[in-house]
């Protein structure tokens, strides 16, 4: 069986792949629902992964679980990108503005119901999607949540409510 060796740590391929396999859909769908773009997702995910076998000796069980872990990675791949872009090109501010034409990629939708989805969720600021992410795409508690993102319980609950609430108002109007 094919090892790979990392700093008193050896991992086998094949629990490589199952890491792959486990993550990548959940990662991807992560970072996809924080940017709404479907090339960006493609290389912001490429770019954790790379992370995640660069640093896999890195990791503590002790001081996270393996899913709080990569998805620390996948938000500091983020805003590793979202910092590039600012020095590069004088980009917007975290908070001001989406980072992609939503018309552009709301057309590559097949479905109408996908579309609807993804242009409900482009009118949730940046940190409201990050949390309704992580609690769906994730599967995290509000309480991990809060502790990856760094704000506290109240706060992040208060945006997955109102989130939501956005989210069933806008998506209302399309279906009833």
């Amino acid at each position: 069986m094919s090892r790979v060796g990392w700093v008193g740590k050896f991992v086998t391929f094949a629990e490589l792949e199952n890491v792959y396999d486990e993550y990548f859909a959940k990662i991807y769908n992560h970072l996809y629902y924080r940017v709404l773009s479907k090339d960006l997702s493609d290389d912001l995910t490429s770019d954790v992964f790379l992370k995640v076998v660069k640093n896999l000796d890195g990791f503590d069980e002790t001081k996270a679980s393996f899913k709080t872990w990569i998805y620390t990675i996948a938000n500091n791949t983020l805003i590793d990108y979202y910092r590039r872009r600012k020095n590069e090109a004088g980009f917007l501010e975290e908070s001001d503005e989406p980072v992609c034409h939503f018309d552009e990629q709301s057309g590559i939708f097949k479905s109408e119901e996908l579309r609807l989805l993804h242009d409900a969720l482009s009118t949730l600021d940046e940190r409201t999607r990050e949390v309704v992410s992580l609690k769906y795409n994730a599967e995290m508690s509000i309480r991990d949540i809060a502790k990856l993102i760094g704000i506290n319980e109240s706060t992040a609950s208060t945006l997955h409510t109102r989130g939501l609430a956005k989210l069933r108002k806008i998506l209302a109007k399309d279906f009833f």
